[in-house]
C-alpha cells in the first residue's frame, strides 16, 4: 500500500480517535444522548456504561497518539523495535475501540451488505457492457429475468421496504457503529498495508496466505449451508414451515447469498484477479487492482467480524445456544483469519512490485534464512 494512502489512514484513524472520545465523555456527562436506542457495547455489557465510557475516552485519545506517534516517525528513520511498538500499540487500540462497538452489528451488517452486493452487481454489469455490449446485454436480460421471476414468486419489495425501513431509524446507532469500525479499521489497515519486514511473522504470513485465505472463506459454509436447506423440506435452524412464509424464506436467502459473497471475496485474496481485474470489465478490466481497495474493505470488515462473533458468543455463553453460534456464525474465527489473509495479500502484492521494479528502486531483501523459511 503506497505512503500516501497509509498517510491518510492515520488521520481518520485520528479523527476517528476524537470521535470515540468525544462519545465516551457523552456516555460519561449525558448518558441518555448516546444510549437512546443504541445497543451497549460488548465491554459496556461487561463493566458497566459509565466505566465503558472512560475506557472510550482513553481508547479515541490512544488512537489519536498513536497516530501522531506514526506520522512523526514518518519523517525519520525508525528502528525496526520502533515500528513493533507501534504496530503492537495500533492493533490493541484497535481491539478495545472495536469491544466498544455498539451490540447488534453483524445482522444491520448483513442486511446493509445486501444492498452493497445489489450496487455491485450493477456496477458489474455496467463495466461488462462498456467492454462487451452484446454479451453484457444478453446477461443482464438474463439477470433482469430471474430478478423479475423472483418478485413473482416472493415478495421483494416487501423485502426492500422491510431493509430501508429497518435502517433509516436505526440511522443514530449506525452512526455510532460506523465511527468505531472506521476507527479500528483505519488502524488494522495501516498495520496490514504495512511495508514487509524480515521478521518471521511476515515470512509466515506469506508463505500460508493461500491456505489461511481459503480457510477464512471456508467461516462461510456453515451458514450458507442452512440457509440452502430452507429450500428443501428439511429446513435447519428455521421455521418448519418456511416455504408458506415467503417473505421469511427470501430474508434467509438473501442473507445466505450475501454470506457466500463474502466468502467468495475472501477466496478472491488468493486468485489472480485480487491482482488484476479481469479483462471483460470495461475501464478497468486489465488494470491493477490497487492495493487499498482489497485492503482497507477487508480490514474494517475484519473487525467487524471479530467484535461481532465475539459478541455473539459471549451473549449466548452458559446456554446450549452457544454451540450453535459458535459453529454456525464463526464470525470470531472468520474476523482473525481475514486480517491474517489480508496481510498475506499485501505482501504478496509488495513482492510483486518489487520483482517488476527497477534494481535502484527494489527493498532491502531480508535475511537469507527469512527468505528459506517464506519460499
Amino acid at each position: 500500500m503506497n505512503p500516501l494512502t497509509r498517510l491518510v489512514l492515520l488521520l481518520v484513524a485520528a479523527a476517528g480517535g476524537l470521535v470515540v472520545a468525544l462519545l465516551g465523555a457523552l456516555q460519561l456527562l449525558a448518558p441518555g444522548v448516546v444510549a437512546d436506542g443504541v445497543p451497549p457495547s460488548l465491554l459496556a455489557a461487561w463493566i458497566g456504561m459509565p466505566a465503558a465510557g472512560a475506557v472510550a475516552i482513553a481508547a479515541g485519545l490512544a488512537a489519536l497518539a498513536v497516530a501522531a506517534v506514526a506520522l512523526r516517525e514518518r519523517r525519520s528513520v525508525t528502528s525496526r523495535r520502533m515500528r513493533t511498538m507501534l504496530t503492537l500499540m495500533a492493533l490493541v487500540v484497535a481491539l478495545v475501540v472495536s469491544t466498544l462497538t455498539p451490540g447488534g452489528t453483524i445482522p444491520v451488517a448483513g442486511y446493509s451488505f445486501v444492498l452493497v452486493l445489489a450496487a455491485g452487481v450493477v456496477a458489474t454489469l455496467v463495466l461488462l457492457v462498456i467492454r462487451r455490449p452484446v454479451v453484457g446485454l444478453v446477461v443482464v436480460a438474463a439477470v433482469a429475468g430471474g430478478v423479475v421471476l423472483v418478485s413473482l414468486r416472493l415478495p421483494t419489495g416487501l423485502f426492500a421496504q422491510m431493509v430501508v425501513g429497518g435502517l433509516a431509524p436505526r440511522m443514530p446507532f449506525l452512526m455510532i457503529a460506523l465511527a468505531h469500525l472506521v476507527t479500528a479499521g483505519a488502524l488494522v489497515a495501516w498495520t496490514v498495508g504495512a511495508p514487509p519486514t524480515a521478521g518471521r511473522f511476515d515470512a509466515w504470513a506469506l508463505r500460508h496466505r493461500r491456505p489461511v485465505t481459503v480457510a477464512a472463506a471456508l467461516c462461510a459454509l456453515p451458514y450458507v449451508a442452512l440457509r440452502a436447506s430452507w429450500l428443501t423440506p428439511w429446513p435447519l435452524f428455521g421455521p418448519a414451515d418456511v416455504a408458506e412464509h415467503p417473505d421469511v424464506l427470501l430474508t434467509g436467502l438473501l442473507l445466505g447469498c450475501a454470506m457466500l459473497t463474502g466468502g467468495l471475496l475472501t477466496l478472491l485474496l488468493a486468485l489472480p484477479w485480487a491482482d488484476r481485474f479481469p479483462r471483460w470489465l470495461g475501464l478497468v478490466g486489465g488494470r491493477a487492482v490497487p492495493v487499498a481497495l482489497a485492503v482497507i474493505p477487508a480490514s474494517v470488515v475484519g473487525v467487524l467480524f471479530t467484535a461481532g462473533g465475539i459478541e455473539l458468543v459471549v451473549a449466548t455463553a452458559g446456554s446450549l445456544g452457544v454451540l450453535e453460534v459458535t459453529l454456525v456464525f464463526p464470525f470470531w474465527l472468520w474476523g482473525p483469519l481475514l486480517v491474517q489473509a489480508t496481510r498475506g495479500y499485501a505482501l504478496h502484492r509488495a513482492a510483486s512490485a518489487d520483482t517488476t521494479a527497477a534494481p535502484s528502486e527494489r527493498m532491502p531483501r531480508p535475511p537469507a534464512s527469512t527468505i528459506s523459511e517464506a519460499a
